[in-house]
Parts: structure tokens; C-alpha cells; sequence
């Protein structure tokens, strides 16, 4: 085969594995011994003691280059030292028998082989391969005492590429002998930027070396770099090897040895780096800096890179290594045994005569070649070129497949024999190359053989591996950071696996489930058990097939936008060439953490997916500073309690560095030698104590790091007699509990600790979204869940029915900080106590269940979350964890509902919530191009009309220009048999792609907004143009701006356009869900629903100066009507000006309860205001009329109302009897008793519930049990088992009032479960459109109730209210409801053919009823009693009205007039006349029995006007009037009490000066 070292110096430099194990000890002894006179080359290499171990045959090895480097266990002969149990250590490689060539070093011994059969000496063989670092030695094989090493490093370099100024060893060996390798950290140029807030300066670090940089100005050798006032400092020299702090623990030290830096002080940097490895306790990062003080710099990196590295075999052709997410498959290479295009390589020499042809396979036989023989597997045939020598040189039989650090290498043994007894063998070196040729698999590069061992090199792209560390899940731009990790699911984790999106299909059949992992591969459940194992994004559809959607093989990047770009390539294939492809696009949402992504679009073709995700994940990192021991993110909606790790008695004791510390959390350490105001101390051995900073509960955090800072300690002796501090450092460890601290160093004058423990962990994000497997309808309750920082921390329901108790609730997550309630809890339970002289809310269950899975489906429409694990309960002697039950029945329209209490029992908390967002996600869809679509859950509705433009929107792109306008045509576009068309693309100033032909808006209750535009018909194609625009929420943006997404073109003779575009506008934002109740702090619970409109918003009254040139329209809880001249949107508020419509704040909180009784509300973000964002603010007082609206102020943006109703009184409950009860605000008596007298049966699935109202059943049904007295209301029987009859619950005639919700409870039923009585819970709800309504079975409770809802018109409050208040078209405002009555009603007597006629009036609202024989209707505004006969002569349906210079006020839809076609009505004319304050209406006609005129002359009908005089006197602008309060000035003033029987000190015109009231105070409490 010619010169052995003519084949040295002819090899290829590119050689990688290792295959030059055997042929790199040949070519040693062949070519010479080194000089002992020249300086080696391998010199850099010397400064170090090396290591390497065997894994499999237990033996370590510690290698010493040369004389000069440190001496190893054997002596300083030794070069190569082995260690094993049987032999110790001994030397299998001396200097003295040094042998070398070209990279090559081989070290005999004098030792004898012990194996038998051979005469070599001990003798060990480094085979140097060039590399980007110092590498390190790797042991390989062991083969007749010849020990192989292999070697990557930039010292057998031909160039000095890769050289840096210096460099340390960068691995070790932990105790069990696993390797902890960080070469691949280690950056050949540049460094990494350590993530720190601290904007003023940027450090940059590189790991093991000196920073190579041509865009940082580090000083030469610098391997920690400063970055201030654009001057570089360098603050670290890498002069010390890695070292082991533990088995998951590395920390690398920096010394320094320079100039003085002034910036330091006294100090001497030093830089410290800490690299821990992840687990499910800890998620991945970039570098961080946890502390600084004192230019003593800590570094924590959490990285893949610090776990130790697995040697990976298989026997097969594939394997998968969980741990390190590898998974490799090399079977696509596998061909045919008799191939006839084999793989082949050849071998030659200079003179021809031992060349040779290699016939491979890869794990499968070759048959090409003639090797074949009668042990067969054959994988490997060497031929001679002539055809002269054919040998078996590998078997596939016991084949062993390697993967270790990036290496991967393919071994086939048991060839046929050479002359030495060696068996031919084959080893194959697997590189990754992407666009290898022959289809990706490339093809074998015959390498070099030495003793009969063959090496080859294969480039193919089935030898990539990307491993989940090479790809890092976070964004860096500049000083920004962003991190998807929080997104991440593991299997390991215990948490809900993977994430599943809306499919925005409108078809159902077409629907699929789309399970997505972020940064990660899907994670293997029941549900995706059958996608393939790599992919990141899979489809099922029902029929079970999967479909891969892409792999995580790429970082997320930044668009231009500021959203996050998660791209997923190499999905399966597509349209027969391509493979899918799909683009999640993360919009940073403050404080959403359980949203589900939604998918987007689909390509026509199917390869395209694209998906948009709203989450806090998205958003940039930022630094928060919190106090009382809390701190929050209110971008990611965490917020962290150290509280539980402050000790009242005691403190933390550590002991490190002949110290004693004694540190506490948030507050004094309890230790008598320690000072009494010191956070954390120090004690000598002697007993000298020092303070190391007084403490306080001043929180920061950034970036998953929370610390904590105690200053002013004891000072040092120095110069500036600085005073000591502490730094403590709080990082997550999700199974460390409360954990402990760890002594870092003294940095100085701070003393640095480090604290691992669950309490620094941010919540485990939940996915809110559930999809039915059988019809495929989605669910979402994202939008119930409360986060850290929203306007509504969290829900609550009130429990009355003993002692008052209240329920804080959150959906899908933690609730928001609660004092007292656990961190982990989702509902808290809490009481209410006397304290003084006003109550108090005090925990009384810290934990009644935690939210570790998302919502169940129970049946359609009808969801269950279920939170478990909570406080320990007592429960019949047992202990057992509280649980908690939300049942969530669909109930469209109900934005403004909120959870409701039904009972607690056996350790298991029962509520029931009737909301919207329980409704499956739907679509609707309107094509009569009136540009706006109702939300078919809410009602809600989408005006685009506001949108339209004269001149439309343009849009770039891909060179190319697009005009489109939203609701309405574009002169540039042109016509289409004329009709003005609505877009188009635009080539040199020519319109085509027309669209608008047709057009439909679209909405799915998943909050998808879709306008399409579609062009005339292609009649060959069967296509059309398309433009498809989805709108975008985005509240600082109105009217909207455009923007191209993607364009498909079709590939037919006729080109068709599709083009898919985004519009941002406030017009496209979903009304926040908002509760309309609120609970004061003693437990006063207030409901402002009944003030939210549908029809029509209220008009505030305005008597300002500026009342002509603005108008007022506000609505409460519920976005405002359409308003002509208004923005659109979700607005609560608007002012409509001559120059145009103000929005004056969104719908995004609920009302807020004030210690005075009053209640507000306020929406914010409205238009730009001046630096700020205009806002209004509502003021509601507790009255007895309905009242209006009234604007009081302008407080620089904000404008403030004041609100005085009847509606902002506290809710009264009320117990009735008979079937009655009174609503204690209204006074009206509800009556039940038209449903007694018969049985109503509900059927379910298996049992028939036989239940009657008030009564006892009817028919003869669970009569067999002795019930005495009483009867049963109530029987559960199984249909399919006649006799399974049950009593459900005893008769009992007790009505229950509550906000508007009537219930009956029957109670006693027989025995359940042997431990639980059965009873019923019937709930009755208004609904006019049920008379009488029939009862609808919800569900059974774990404790054997049984909950019907019935709707029925006989729960409806008769009463209906309008506004009472106008504006005129000169500006001024009108009120009447000073004229409304609330006790009684206007009565007008008449007399017609002497009978008397007596008429009831009431202003704005429906009679007030009265006693005694009174028969109005409930629902009349104006009644006539006609002798014995009562009736209604109209309704309040709208507020009054300007005609002919009076106000009007119309009353409609009475009975029947006499001619039975028409309703009777009332008209009723309200005239001017300041001097009648105390007058009444007049009846004026009577036409036909059915019109009904009234003539109201009052003041109340006066403009109303505001007067302001100083000395506390005012005149009555109608009256002349003059009041004068400064009678009620007195000296000690006056004492009321709050609600919460909180004293309230005031005067009249004069200050305050008792109660220890600020002097000058008209008004304080306390």
C-alpha cells in the first residue's frame, strides 16, 4: 500500500472521529522519535494535568504532556497514568520511550502485555486532530495494551485560525466519572453579553479564553470585559481550569491582574461564573448577573452544557437519548442488499499497486462486491482493484452505532482475518452536512486503514443532530431580552402537557386538533402518542392520523413589529416536493399567561401554517421593584411572596469561612448577640459580632431573579469607613421548598448569598382551552383569568347563608396576591370579623384547591374546572385536601356575570357561573356588506364603518404595491361591471387583482376578526382574487394601520391573487369580561347591572360652560351602544365634540367599593392627552330613583361623573314563605305559587327527577319511605329500572331572594353514598320569553345535590327605568327624575260621566306598587283604575324627547284600546314654569280610550343651570332662593360612621378639629 509516512503527509487534515486510534501508533514508531532539543509543538498544551476516562472498562487516566507540566500519580516519567481498582495506578505511557510524527504522540513502556498470545510492551497512542479550542483528550479503545487517545485542538492546527491569547482546560470528571464538557460555550470571536438590568454599563465574558473580538474593543487577554461610557475595561483573565462544585454544579474564576480601575475603588475585580444544570427544577438561560458589588462580579449560567455528557451506543441503527433530546436515525441510508447502485469508495497509492474498491451498506448487507460467505452480515467488502483479493471487512451483525460529543461513528467488526490475527473492522465517521448530494445522503470518503482497520468519512444530512441546548428558546435584542422557555412543556414536568390551538375552521368536519410545544418537541400523551417523535407542531384530525406541522430547528427571532417569530420547518411533505413549514407569531400581552394560540391560515397548497399566540411570554424582560416582602411582573402577570420564608423567632445559621451568619427574610434576625435592627450578622469565633445591613422587605427582581438588599451595617476600618451590606439572590428551584441559603462570597464590603427555593418560581402556565373529541367545538376561559397587575386582581362569590363568608377565585391560575391566602391557591376563603368599630376581612381557608389542570368538558355548552390539593380539611374524622368545583354553563350575553356560591360540604366547595366564555367558539358571518358582525356569544357587535377612508390604505411588499379600503370602494382600484371595487394591486399606476365583488365579515368567538374581499370569477379555474384582511386588537391605534402578512399566487394559465393582510385598530378589541358586582370591606355586596344598556348609552347631564359644545354618553359594565360621531370599539365613555367623537376610556375593570359607601368605576386608555391617555372615572351614590349621570369635573385627562341611584345601594337577600318573597330594594313580591299543582319531570340520560314547586308530587312516586308530615317535592328515579326511586328532598314552601335569583331547596332525602342526604337546588332566573318556563337538569354534585335552573318570566322584576335626562340642540340639559317616585305614584283623578277616574303615573321608570286591592300591571309606567277595573295605559321604554319646545315622554304598548288592533298609550308634555316646584300633571285628552295626553308644567322641565357663590351660601338658580349653610358650623364638628363602622369626622363651612384630624381638614376618617 506504499510508504506508511508517505501516507502521513498526504492525508487529508480534515480526518474527525476517531481514525487514527491504531494507524496513529504505526505511523509513531515509523517515523522517529522527537528531538529531546526542540520545543514541541504541542507546548500550549503542557501547563495542564489532563484527564480522561474509560468508561466501560472503569479506568481513569491522567495525562502530562511534558516535563515541565504538573507530575501525575505515577511520577514524573509517567506521561500517560491509568487508575483502576485492580492495578491502582500505574504507567501505560512514559517519556523516556517517547515516539511522535506529525501529530501523532506515541509513549511506550517497559511493561509486558499481559493479554495473551502478545509480545507487545504497555503503550499509549494520541491521535491530535485539529480544532476551534484546547479540546480535550478523549479516550477510545483499548486493543492488546495499546491505550488510543484522540485529540481535537487548535494546536495541531496547520494555521493559527482558532489560537487564542489564552485558554484553560474547560471540563472535568465528576465522581462518578461522567464528563461536564463546556468547549462547545467556548466563542472562537466575540463574547457573550451577561443578562443584567443595569442600562449604564454591558459585561461581556467568554468562557475558558481570552475574547477574540472586531466589534468589542477588549483589551488584549481579557476574558471578562466591561462595556461603560464606551470604554472597555477588562475585569478577568482566565488563569484556572474549570472546577466541580458539585455533580450538577461548575464555576469558573477570573482573576485579575492589570491597572488600578477607578471604578473600583479599593477593589481588585474578580468575576466569578456558576454553570448549574437544568432540570425540571430549573429551565435554561442566558448568563445572568446575580451580583456585582464591589467589582466582584457573579455569573450564573443555567445550561444543557453543564450536565454531563452521555456516551450514547445502540445496536440498531437508531436511538434516542431523552435526557440530552437527541434522536438519530441513519436507516434512510440503508439500500437494498443487492443494490445495483451500491456505495463505494476506492483507496489509492502513488504507484497503483494496492489500490482497492470499499462496497458499504449501512446497517443492512452488501451484496455488491462478492464477499459473500457462510457467516453472512456482511456490511463491509474490500476488493483489490484487479479483482484479485476480496475480504469480508465488517459484519452488520454486532454493529455498534456511537454518538458522544457530536461525534457519531458507526463500527463494524468480525472481517475476515489478516495475516497479523487481527480481524478486519470498519468504522464509519458520520458528519452532518445539510446539502449533501445524492438526495441528503451523501456518500463514504475512504479515509486511511492501518491493521487492517478501516476508517471512512460520510457527509450526509441524516447525521444532523441539533440538540435542545444549540437552540436557545429566548431573543436578545440589544438590551432587551425576551424568554418562551415559561412556554416550554417537559414530560418530566407533572404539568398539563402540550398546548393545544383554537382552530378557527368554520366548518367543524374540517377542524383538527393542533398540539404545539414551544422551542421543543411534542411530548408524547394519548393524544399525540401517534406524531412523530421529533416534530414540534402536530395536526390530528378525528380520524386519527397525524401530520407533522414542522421541528424545532431554529432559534425565535424579533420581527419588525416587536412580536416574536417561531419558526417550525421540515414538517412532513407537501404539494409532492416541499415540506410543511409553520410561523408562530407571540404578541406580548401583559399578564396573559393561559391563552391558547390561535391558528391563523393555511396556504392553499397545505404547506404553510401560520398561527398567532397572545401571551406575557412575548413580552421584554423588565426589572420590578416591590415592597412588604411582594414583588410582581406585571408584563408576565407573576407576582412572588417571600413572606413564608421571614422568621418571627430566629434566623437562618450558616457557618462558611470560619464564620458564623445569621440572615432573615424581610425582617430582623432573633438572635441575642445580633443587633436588634440587622437583617443579617456575622459572628467570630471569638464572639465579635458585626452587622451586615439593618433589614427591610424591599424587593427587586428581573429575569427570574428576585434579591434582596440590607445596607448601613457595620463599618469596616477603612479610609472611607464603609459600612457592610447584603445581597441576597433568590433563584427558582421548584422542588427546594423553602430552601436555604448558600454563603457565596464577601465581595468586599457586601456579603453575597444565594437562596434556592420554590418561592422565587413563577406559576406553571396553564392552558384555559379545552376541545370535545366528538364534535370537535373549542372551548376557552382565558379570558376569565385574573393576572398580576389587571384593573381586577381576582373573582369572588358571597356566601350568606350562616355567617358571611367570602370567596376570592381565579380561573386556570393562582390568584392574585391575597394577604393570607397561599401563593398556590386559586380560591381562598375568608370571613368577616369585628375590629373596633368596623369589620374586617380575615383568611379563614388559606387554600381551597390549586389549579393544576385545565377545564373538563361535562357536556355541551356546560364545562367543569376543578381545583385540588388544597388546605387540609376535617371531614367526619378524616383528613382529606379541600376541593373546589366551578360548573360553567354557557350563557350568551352574560359579560358582566361572575361566579356564584351554591355550597360547601364534605370538604368540597360547589359554585356555579353562568358566563359567555363557557359558550363553545363560534363564527358568524354577515355578507350584506353592512361592515359590521355581532359576537354571537356576547352580543357584542363590530362596527368597521368608522374605518372606511376616502383614499383607503396602501400596503408594500415583496415590490409590489396593494390599495385596499375596509367598508368601502377605492376610486384607484377601479369598477367591475360597474361596481366600485374595495382593492387591488397597483402596477405602474394600473389597478389589478381586483377584489370586492363580493365581501363578508366574519368573527369566531375565539376573537378571529376577518374581512374578505373576492374579485370576479375565473370561469376556467373556477377561482377568484382574494384579499383576506384579519383584524388586529390594538387599542392605541384608531383609526388602524395596514400591512402585508403573505401573498399566494396559483400556478394555472390564469394567474389568481391571493394576498392575506393584517389591520391593527382599536375596532377590533373584544370587551374585557367584567363583573359587575362588587363587595365593599364589610362585606356590603352592590350589583350595577341593571344600569348596563344594549339599546342605547346614557346621556350625562352637563350644566357646565361647555355643555353646548359636548355631549356626555356613558354605559356601565358594557360597552357603549353604537353613537353616531363616537369612536367604535369597546368604549364605556365618549364625548362627542364639533370637531368629532373622544374616547374617553375602555371597558377593562369592574366597580370598586370606597370605606364612604360609594362606588366607581373607571375606564382608561382613551385617546392621547397631551403625555397621558384620557380616562373617566364614575362616582355612584346610593339614592332612591334611578337617577343620571352627572358630569362634576375635568381632573387634567380624566373626566368624573357623579352617579346618584338607586342601583348603588347595597343588596338586601331576603328568606320568603308561601312561595312569596320580597325583593327588599324594590319592594316587589315574587310569587311562585301558578307553578304548584303539578309535576314536572326532567329526563336525563339515566334518570327521570320527578320535582314540583311548593308542593308535594302529584303522582304516586317514592311513596315506600315513612316521610310522618312531611312530603316529598323531589324524586330521582332510574328509568331503565323502575323501581330505583329515591327521595330527593322533603317538601318546604321557603323562598330564597339573592340578587335577582330566586331558589328553593329541598332538603332530607334519603341516604347517598352512606354518608350524604340527597336534597335539590332549584334556581330560578328571569327570562320573558319563558311563561311559565319549564326546570332544565344542570348537574349532581359530589355530595348527591341535584341543581336545576329553570328560566321563567315569574322571576323578572316588573319594573323597567329609562333615563330621564336630555340634551337640547342649544347645548342645554334636561332632568326629571327628581319627578320619579320610588315609594308612591303621581295620581291624576278624573271624572268621566261621574264616574271617577283615577290615573297613576310615574316618571322614567314602571309604577311603584301598592297595598290593598291594588291590580295595576307591574310592568305599566301609567295605569288607569276604572272603578274596580285596573288598566295599563303604557310602558317606560325610552327617555324623553324635544318636540315643539317642550320635553316629551312617551309611554307605549299599554292594553288593548277598544278597536283591539291598536295598544293604549300616554303622552305626557313637561312645560317650563320655575315657580311650580310641588305641581302635577293634567289630564288633557283621552282620544278613543288610547291616546292618553298629560301637561306637566314644572320646574323640573327647566334648563338646568349651576350657580357657585364662596361663603357657603348659594342662591337657587330656579327659585332665587338663597341657602345658607353656615348655621351648621360648629366647633367640635360632627361623627358619623362608614359601612364598616369606621368613624367620619366633618364640619360644615369650617374645619374639622377633633378626631385628630390634619389641621384645616374638612373631612377625615379615623
Amino acid at each position: 500500500m506504499g510508504s506508511p509516512c508517505q501516507s502521513v503527509a498526504a492525508r487529508p487534515r480534515r480526518c474527525a472521529g476517531w481514525l487514527w486510534m491504531i494507524l496513529a501508533a504505526a505511523l509513531a514508531l515509523l517515523c522517529g522519535a522527537v528531538g529531546a532539543s526542540e520545543r514541541p509543538w504541542y507546548e500550549e498544551l503542557c501547563r495542564f494535568k489532563w484527564e480522561a476516562i474509560d468508561t466501560d472498562g472503569k479506568v481513569n487516566y491522567s495525562i502530562t504532556l511534558c516535563e515541565a507540566s504538573p507530575v501525575n500519580s505515577c511520577g514524573k516519567d509517567s506521561v500517560v497514568c491509568a487508575y483502576d481498582v485492580a492495578s491502582k495506578w500505574h504507567s501505560v505511557g512514559d517519556r523516556s520511550q517517547q515516539l511522535s510524527s506529525d501529530y501523532v504522540l506515541g509513549f511506550n513502556t517497559s511493561q509486558k502485555c499481559s493479554e495473551p498470545g502478545s509480545k507487545q510492551k504497555v503503550q499509549s497512542s494520541i491521535s491530535f486532530l485539529c480544532g476551534k479550542t484546547m479540546g480535550t483528550p478523549e479516550f477510545v479503545t483499548v486493543s492488546e495494551c495499546v491505550h488510543y487517545f484522540e485529540w481535537r485542538t487548535y494546536v495541531a492546527c496547520k494555521k493559527d485560525k482558532f489560537k487564542p491569547h489564552s485558554e484553560v482546560p474547560c471540563y472535568v470528571f465528576d465522581t462518578d466519572g461522567k464528563k461536564h464538557d463546556l468547549n462547545p460555550l467556548i466563542k472562537t470571536m466575540e463574547g457573550y453579553l451577561v443578562d443584567d438590568s443595569d442600562a449604564d454599563s454591558d459585561l461581556y465574558i467568554n468562557i475558558c479564553r481570552s475574547i477574540t473580538s472586531s466589534q468589542l474593543s477588549c483589551p488584549e487577554n481579557s476574558t471578562a470585559c466591561l462595556k461603560m461610557n464606551n470604554n472597555y475595561y477588562s475585569v478577568g483573565q482566565a488563569t484556572e481550569a474549570l472546577q466541580l462544585a458539585d455533580k450538577d454544579r461548575l464555576v469558573l474564576h477570573y482573576g485579575y491582574s492589570g491597572p488600578k480601575l477607578d471604578f473600583c475603588g479599593t477593589h481588585t475585580p474578580a468575576v466569578t461564573i456558576t454553570f448549574i444544570c437544568p432540570s425540571k427544577r430549573q429551565e435554561g438561560s442566558d448568563p445572568r448577573l446575580t451580583a456585582k458589588a464591589n467589582c466582584r462580579y457573579e455569573v450564573e449560567w443555567v445550561t444543557e452544557y453543564a450536565c454531563h455528557r452521555d456516551y450514547l451506543e445502540s445496536s440498531d441503527c437508531k436511538f434516542t437519548s431523552d435526557q440530552h433530546d437527541i434522536s438519530i436515525d441513519l436507516s434512510p441510508l440503508t439500500l437494498p442488499a443487492s443494490s445495483v447502485n451500491p456505495y463505494q469508495t476506492s483507496s489509492h497509492t502513488s504507484d497503483g499497486i494496492d489500490d482497492y474498491v470499499y462496497y458499504l451498506n449501512v446497517c443492512g448487507e452488501i451484496k455488491s462486491g462478492g464477499c459473500a460467505d457462510t457467516k453472512g452480515f456482511i456490511s463491509s467488502c474490500q476488493v483489490k482493484a484487479d479483482g484479485s483479493l476480496k475480504k469480508v471487512a465488517g459484519r452488520y451483525q454486532n454493529q455498534t452505532l456511537r454518538y458522544s460529543d457530536g461525534d457519531l461513528t458507526l463500527i463494524y467488526p468480525g472481517g475476515n482475518t489478516c495475516s497479523s490475527g487481527f480481524q478486519r473492522m470498519t468504522i464509519i465517521n458520520f458528519e452532518c452536512n445539510q446539502t449533501a448530494g445524492n438526495d441528503g445522503r451523501g456518500s463514504p470518503v475512504f479515509i486511511g486503514e492501518t491493521d487492517c482497520t478501516y476508517f471512512f468519512d460520510w457527509q450526509t444530512a441524516h447525521a444532523c443532530v441539533k440538540e435542545k441546548e444549540d437552540l436557545l428558546c429566548r431573543v436578545t435584542d440589544g438590551k432587551k431580552h425576551y424568554d418562551l422557555s415559561s412556554l416550554t412543556r417537559y414530560s418530566e414536568s407533572g404539568a398539563t402537557m402540550n398546548w393545544e390551538a383554537v382552530d378557527s375552521s368554520a366548518v367543524e368536519s374540517d377542524r383538527k386538533h393542533f398540539y404545539i410545544n414551544v422551542c421543543h418537541k411534542v411530548i408524547q400523551e394519548e393524544a399525540t402518542s401517534s406524531c412523530p417523535e421529533d416534530t414540534a407542531l402536530c395536526a390530528v384530525g378525528k380520524d386519527n392520523k397525524p401530520k407533522s406541522l414542522g421541528k424545532f430547528l431554529s432559534s425565535p427571532k424579533k420581527d419588525d413589529n416587536n412580536n416574536i417569530l417561531l419558526t417550525y420547518t421540515e414538517g412532513d411533505e407537501c404539494n409532492g416536493k416541499s415540506k410543511i413549514k409553520s410561523i408562530i407569531t407571540l404578541v406580548c400581552k401583559p399578564g396573559e399567561g393561559d391563552s391558547a394560540p390561535l391558528l391563523k391560515s393555511v396556504s392553499s397548497d397545505e404547506c404553510v401554517y401560520e398561527f398567532e399566540w397572545h401571551t406575557a411570554a412575548a413580552c421584554v424582560l423588565s426589572k420590578t421593584k416591590g415592597d412588604h416582602c411582594v414583588v410582581s411582573d406585571p408584563q408576565a402577570g407573576f407576582s412572588f411572596d417571600l413572606t413564608p420564608l421571614s422568621k418571627s423567632q430566629g434566623s437562618y445559621n450558616l457557618s462558611a469561612a470560619g464564620y458564623n451568619f445569621y440572615i432573615n427574610v424581610c425582617g430582623a434576625v432573633k438572635d441575642e448577640a445580633c443587633p436588634a435592627t440587622s437583617g443579617a450578622c456575622q459572628i467570630g469565633k471569638g464572639g465579635k459580632v458585626w452587622n451586615l445591613g439593618e433589614f427591610n422587605a424591599n424587593l427587586s427582581y428581573y429575569d427570574g431573579m428576585i434579591q434582596l438588599t440590607y445596607t448601613n451595617g457595620t463599618p469596616y476600618n477603612n479610609e472611607q469607613h464603609t459600612q457592610r451590606s447584603t445581597l441576597i439572590s433568590f433563584l427558582c428551584d421548584r422542588e427546594a421548598g423553602k430552601g436555604y441559603p448558600q454563603y457565596q462570597i464577601e465581595d468586599g464590603t457586601t456579603y453575597n448569598f444565594k437562596w434556592y427555593t420554590s418561592y422565587a418560581c413563577p406559576e406553571v402556565l396553564l392552558e384555559c382551552m379545552v376541545t370535545d373529541p366528538n364534535t370537535m367545538k373549542q372551548y376557552d376561559l382565558s379570558s376569565l383569568s385574573r393576572s398580576v397587575g389587571s384593573e381586577e386582581p381576582n373573582w369572588y362569590a358571597m356566601d350568606d347563608s350562616g355567617s358571611l363568608r367570602k370567596y376570592y377565585i381565579n380561573v386556570c391560575r393562582p390568584l392574585n396576591p391575597v394577604p393570607g391566602c397561599d401563593r398556590y391557591a386559586s380560591v381562598c376563603e375568608i370571613k368577616y370579623e369585628a375590629q373596633g368599630d368596623m369589620m374586617v376581612e380575615k383568611v379563614s381557608i388559606s387554600n381551597l384547591g390549586i389549579a393544576k389542570k385545565g377545564p373538563v368538558i361535562e357536556k355541551e355548552n356546560s364545562l367543569l374546572l376543578e381545583y385540588s390539593d388544597g388546605s387540609l380539611c376535617d371531614s367526619d374524622g378524616r383528613k382529606m385536601p379541600y376541593t373546589t368545583r366551578i360548573h360553567l354553563d354557557c350563557s350568551r350575553g352574560a359579560m358582566s356575570s361572575g361566579p356564584r356560591f351554591i355550597i360547601s360540604e364534605n370538604c368540597t366547595t360547589t359554585f356555579l357561573w353562568e358566563t359567555e366564555a363557557a359558550c363553545a367558539i363560534s363564527n358568524s358571518e354577515n355578507k350584506n356588506e353592512t361592515c359590521t358582525v355581532k359576537d354571537p356569544n356576547t352580543g357584542f357587535e363590530f362596527n368597521l364603518n368608522p374605518l372606511a377612508s376616502q383614499n383607503g390604505y396602501t400596503a408594500s411588499g415583496n415590490g409590489k404595491t396593494f390599495k385596499v379600503n375596509i367598508c368601502g370602494s377605492i376610486p384607484e382600484c377601479g369598477e367591475s361591471h360597474g361596481k366600485p371595487m374595495r382593492g387591488c394591486e397597483l402596477e405602474d399606476g394600473q389597478p389589478v387583482a381586483q377584489v370586492g365583488v363580493e365581501s363578508s365579515l366574519q368573527f369566531s368567538t375565539d376573537s378571529l376578526l376577518t374581512l374578505t374581499y373576492k374579485g370576479d370569477l375565473d370561469k376556467p379555474t373556477g377561482t377568484r382574487d382574494t384579499f383576506t384582511i384579519s383584524f388586529a386588537c390594538d387599542q392605541d391605534t384608531y383609526p388602524g394601520e395596514l400591512r402585508l402578512l403573505r401573498e399566494e399566487m396559483s400556478s394555472s394559465a390564469h394567474v389568481t391573487h391571493d394576498a392575506f393582510f393584517e389591520f391593527r385598530t382599536a375596532l377590533a378589541c373584544v370587551p374585557a369580561p367584567v363583573d359587575c358586582k362588587v363587595t365593599d370591606l364589610s362585606g356590603n355586596e352592590y350589583n350595577l347591572g341593571d344600569l348596563s344598556r344594549d339599546d342605547q348609552p346614557w346621556e350625562a347631564i352637563d350644566t357646565s360652560a361647555d355643555s353646548k359644545k359636548r355631549t356626555f354618553y356613558l354605559n356601565v359594565c358594557k360597552p357603549l351602544p353604537w353613537v353616531r360621531g363616537c369612536p367604535g370599539g369597546a368604549l364605556g365613555a365618549c364625548a362627542k365634540l364639533a370637531t368629532g367623537g373622544l374616547n374617553l376610556g375602555y371597558i377593562q375593570s369592574s366597580p370598586q367599593a370606597s370605606q364612604d359607601g360609594s362606588l366607581s368605576i373607571v375606564y382608561h386608555n382613551g385617546e392621547k392627552c397631551g403625555k397621558g391617555r384620557y380616562s373617566t372615572r364614575i362616582i355612584f351614590q346610593c339614592d332612591d330613583s334611578p337617577g343620571s349621570p352627572v358630569f362634576e369635573r375635568q381632573d387634567g385627562c380624566e373626566y368624573v361623573f357623579v352617579w346618584r341611584t338607586s342601583e348603588a345601594c347595597p343588596i338586601r337577600r331576603a328568606q320568603g314563605y308561601n312561595c312569596t318573597v320580597r325583593d327588599p330594594r324594590s319592594g316587589y313580591v315574587f310569587n311562585l305559587r301558578n307553578l304548584s299543582g303539578s309535576d314536572y319531570v326532567v329526563k336525563t340520560e339515566k334518570y327521570d327527577y320527578h320535582i314540583a314547586v311548593c308542593n308535594s308530587l302529584q303522582t304516586k312516586i317514592c311513596t315506600r319511605k315513612d316521610t310522618g308530615s312531611d312530603v316529598v317535592s323531589s324524586c330521582q328515579v332510574d328509568h331503565s329500572q323502575g323501581h330505583f326511586q329515591r327521595i330527593s328532598g322533603l317538601s318546604t314552601q321557603n323562598l330564597t331572594y339573592e340578587d335577582g335569583l330566586l331558589m328553593i331547596n329541598y332538603t332530607r332525602g334519603e341516604k347517598c353514598h352512606q354518608i350524604y342526604q340527597r336534597s335539590t337546588a332549584i334556581l330560578f332566573s328571569c327570562d320573558h320569553s319563558k311563561n311559565p318556563g319549564t326546570p332544565v337538569f344542570l348537574r349532581e354534585t359530589m355530595d348527591c345535590t341535584y341543581l336545576f335552573e329553570w328560566h321563567t318570566t315569574l322571576a323578572c322584576l316588573p319594573f323597567q327605568t329609562t333615563g330621564c335626562a336630555f340634551k337640547d340642540d342649544d347645548g342645554n340639559s334636561y332632568d326629571l327624575s327628581p319627578l320619579s317616585r320610588h315609594r308612591d305614584n303621581w295620581i291624576v283623578v278624573g271624572d268621566e260621566n261621574g264616574a271617577t277616574m283615577r290615573y297613576y303615573i310615574n316618571v322614567c321608570k314602571s309604577l311603584v306598587p301598592q297595598s290593598g286591592s291594588w291590580k295595576c300591571p307591574s310592568s305599566a309606567a301609567a295605569c288607569l283604575k276604572n272603578g274596580e277595573q285596573y288598566s295599563s295605559l303604557g310602558e317606560a321604554e325610552s327617555g324623553p324627547q324635544w318636540e315643539n319646545n317642550v320635553l316629551v315622554l312617551r309611554y307605549v304598548n299599554g292594553e288593548f284600546c277598544p278597536d283591539r288592533k291598536r295598544k293604549k298609550m300616554t303622552i305626557i308634555r313637561f312645560k317650563c314654569d320655575e315657580d311650580k316646584v310641588d305641581s302635577k300633571p293634567t289630564l288633557i285628552t283621552a282620544i278613543e280610550d288610547c291616546v292618553y295626553t298629560f301637561m306637566w308644567f314644572t320646574a323640573a322641565a327647566c334648563p338646568l343651570k349651576s350657580i357657585t357663590h364662596g361663603d357657603c351660601k348659594v342662591t337657587n338658580p330656579v327659585t332665587g332662593h338663597l341657602f345658607d349653610l353656615n348655621g351648621l358650623n360648629q366647633n367640635v364638628g360632627y361623627i358619623t360612621y362608614s359601612s364598616g363602622r369606621q368613624p367620619i369626622h366633618l364640619n360644615i363651612c369650617g374645619a374639622v378639629t377633633s378626631g385628630g384630624c390634619t389641621e384645616g381638614a374638612g373631612v377625615c376618617i379615623g
